[in-house]
């Protein structure tokens, strides 16, 4: 949903005159539209035209405007446009700008304050008691609850502010209109982090540092108010995991430690209520968690110096669009980000940077202790910055990834990268470029991003989506069309024999194409899976697409599901034509054929060359994850590395290792390869039973067809494998020939 409409007081800076496709009725005062599909059209007739930006901006349709896409996705002005746009900077600037209903006042603020920072009152004796820690129980809660709220809307008006500067560091034109807007966010943030302040103690902050400092203090294991527990090992098991929980807890808590003694009870959990020495063993675990508290207070006393702090805050992730999939500051603990709320004297929310004044306690603790925060003092920080200066963002501009003519696009840089990863919503995908070093490649977008930073030069050409729908659609009618003329099963049967026609085809690309149309029937894009594939196929290395991991750890792969069945059959060639010849003429032995343009076929397993303990997989087995994807754990290896492989011990459940698909060209060889082996079987048992008098006929027949036929010369990619391949049926031939002419005796 949009939320954001682009008036023409927007600056549109260099995009101003990129041409925008639109339709309208006639008239030189009709409103443009998007699509010509617009409900708002009225007209019987409508005309497609290109206009600059510019103009387009003054006639647009309102709810085209709203809704409509103006441009392609993945160009330039598609970028500019959609990081304005939908939930883009137009949104960012009218949200989080100044109080709304869901803000609390001043005095709501204070009065929770008052609740939440006051020392919790001893038992009362009144008979009216338990009525009265009820409601302050209540009144507690409510106050907790605005305390939640509070930072909670900081934290989201932070989030707002950061992801508004980082889309004026890509459109830098943009910043002198938006600076109104953005002086009021920062307003915002700074008033809701001053209520979330308020609302924390810095006592127990404090003392969560102290917590933090703190060694495993001596446990009274033998204290016999414990042997209901069980032996002493027993006793100090418990005790000391009483001890880091309460530890744990108290450490990462905006709450006092002393709000934890609730944690006593855990010692005596699985203990009968009736059973005795119960009692006595609470009581003593709670004296135990209020002396961990008194000792807190003790080393607390008196004032405490004070320390400067430089703070860098987790990077917003970079896996989503905008990064609104990831709560922002969502790594840090409670009391992280009560220390940001209470301790914050300055705040660079574009650059994630903040400066704090903290007491000892806790500046020892974020310098020393792991943390998602990355803390330095003053003298380091500016050490770090003059030994590692921050570069600046580089501004997105016309010419990389607009529909222009190759000649005239700009080499790809390291902002336009972050631009595409920061705003489009299909950034996950491959990229056909160009280098003078390498030509022609496709690449995925982390690849494209690491060669970028290494200092190559690269221009973009086409993504997957960019792929003429006429060629894509015309491919995916087709294998549609041949899918409801049979009975359209997902994985065809395997077929074994040579002579038949289809032998080999599920091997091949053609197959990888069906199944690609097959799995994503059904999808609201079905041409999605079709066009990666398309462009997939000119991956060098198929591990480059499966080798990321979002925030979470789930695996994000540039490619759909369906294409990994695409690029990979899961089954194994037989290789026996290619094997040499058994001396001992058994059947099993190959026939020592040449590869070909099968030598340098790509095969994936989890280990090649038997270095690890276990057997070698495929992606697609059951001892794996059974995603179908690769990655860096796999070993690629050709078929002519397979031939000599004496240590590869394959699984026997999926054969050890995924077949990059063949070409028709290398499907056709591998056929005929298997079909002159069993001619070679056929005739060496003929020569093995000469006194059977077998019909030899039919097979010297073939035998001499294969020879008068001349080989493509596509199937070898040297002179001497063509020698090779003749030699071997002429000499088959002559045996066979020999053996018919003179037979032996019975």
């Amino acid at each position: 949903m949009t939320y954001g409409s682009l008036t023409p007081e927007v600056p549109l800076g260099p995009f101003a005159a990129s041409p925008i496709r639109v339709w309208s009725a006639p008239g030189k005062a009709s409103k443009l539209h998007a699509t010509e599909h617009c409900s708002r059209i009225r007209a019987g007739r409508v005309t497609p035209s290109e206009l600059p930006l510019r103009a387009v901006v003054e006639r647009m349709c309102p709810q085209c405007a709203r809704y409509g896409p103006w441009a392609r996705p993945g160009t330039g002005v598609g970028l500019f446009l959609g990081a304005l746009t939908g939930l883009g900077l137009l949104h960012e600037l009218g949200s989080y700008g100044e109080a709304d209903e869901d803000t609390f006042t001043d005095d709501e603020v204070k009065q929770a304050a008052v609740l939440l920072l006051q020392a919790p009152q001893d038992d009362r004796e009144d008979p009216d008691a338990d009525e009265e820690e009820e409601d302050d129980w209540r009144a507690r809660r409510e106050a907790q609850q605005v305390r939640d709220s509070v930072v909670g809307q900081w934290r989201s008006a932070a989030a707002s502010l950061h992801r508004a500067h980082r889309l004026l560091a890509l459109f830098p034109w943009l910043k002198p209109w938006a600076d109104a807007g953005m002086r009021l966010k920062a307003d915002h943030v700074a008033l809701l982090q001053q209520q979330a302040g308020q609302l924390l103690s810095r006592e127990a902050l404090t003392a969560a540092a102290d917590v933090a400092a703190l060694g495993t203090p001596a446990l009274p294991a033998e204290d016999p108010a414990f042997a209901l527990l069980g032996a002493p090992t027993v006793v100090a098991e418990e005790l000391t995991s009483l001890w880091r929980r309460w530890s744990c807890q108290a450490a990462d808590s905006w709450e006092h430690p002393r709000e934890h003694d609730h944690l006593a009870y855990d010692l005596v959990r699985a203990i009968s209520s009736r059973r005795k020495g119960r009692e006595a063993a609470l009581e003593r675990a709670q004296e135990l968690v209020a002396a961990w508290t008194l000792a807190l207070r003790a080393g607390a006393a008196g004032e405490q110096d004070e320390r400067m702090l430089l703070v860098r805050l987790p990077e917003q992730g970079l896996d989503d669009p905008l990064g609104r999939d990831e709560v922002f500051l969502g790594r840090l603990s409670e009391w992280e980000l009560g220390v940001l709320a209470c301790w914050a004297t300055n705040a660079d929310w574009e650059g994630l940077t903040v400066t704090l004044r903290v007491p000892e306690p806790v500046a020892a603790r974020l310098l020393s202790q792991p943390s998602a925060l990355s803390c330095l003092t003053p003298e380091q920080a500016v050490a770090a910055q003059d030994a590692a200066p921050r570069a600046p963002v580089e501004a997105v501009r016309p010419g990389v990834f607009d529909d222009t003519p190759v000649s005239e696009r700009r080499a790809v840089t390291t902002g336009d990268l972050r631009a595409l990863r920061t705003i489009s919503r299909e950034v996950d995908q491959l990229y056909l470029v160009l280098s003078v070093e390498a030509g022609p490649e496709v690449l995925p977008l982390p690849v494209l991003e690491a060669r970028v930073a290494r200092g190559g030069r690269y221009v973009v050409v086409a993504a997957a989506g960019d792929l003429p729908d006429a060629l894509v659609a015309a491919r995916r009618e087709e294998l549609t069309t041949d899918a409801v003329a049979g009975d359209d099963p997902v994985w065809t049967p395997r077929i074994h024999q040579s002579s038949h026609p289809d032998f080999g085809r599920s091997l091949g690309a053609a197959e990888g194409e069906r199944l690609v149309v097959r799995l994503a029937r059904g999808r609201s894009r079905p041409d999605a899976a079709l066009r990666c594939l398309l462009l997939a196929r000119g991956v060098a290395d198929l591990r480059d697409l499966g080798n990321r991991y979002d925030a979470s750890g789930e695996r994000r792969d540039p490619v759909p599901f369906p294409v990994w069945d695409g690029l990979l059959a899961m089954e194994q060639l037989d290789l026996r034509p290619f094997r040499p010849v058994r001396e001992d003429g058994a059947q099993r032995g190959g026939s020592g054929l040449p590869l070909g343009i099968l030598a340098s076929v790509q095969l994936y397993t989890t280990d090649a060359a038997g270095q690890f303990e276990g057997r070698a997989h495929s992606p697609d087995c059951q001892h794996q994850s059974r995603d179908r994807g690769l990655s860096r754990y796999y070993d690629l290896v050709t078929v002519e590395q397979m031939l000599d492989a004496e240590r590869f011990d394959p699984c026997s459940k999926c054969g050890g290792y995924a077949t990059r698909r063949l070409s028709t060209t290398q499907v056709d060889y591998y056929r005929a390869a298997h079909q002159v082996h069993d001619l070679a079987q056929q005739v060496r048992w003929v020569l093995a039973h000469p006194d059977l008098g077998t019909d030899s006929a039919s097979l010297l027949a073939e035998l001499k067809q294969r020879d008068a036929a001349t080989s493509p010369d596509t199937w070898f990619d040297a002179d001497n494998e063509e020698r090779q391949w003749n030699r071997f049926i002429r000499r088959l031939l002559q045996q066979l020939q020999a053996t018919v002419a003179h037979p032996r005796p019975s």
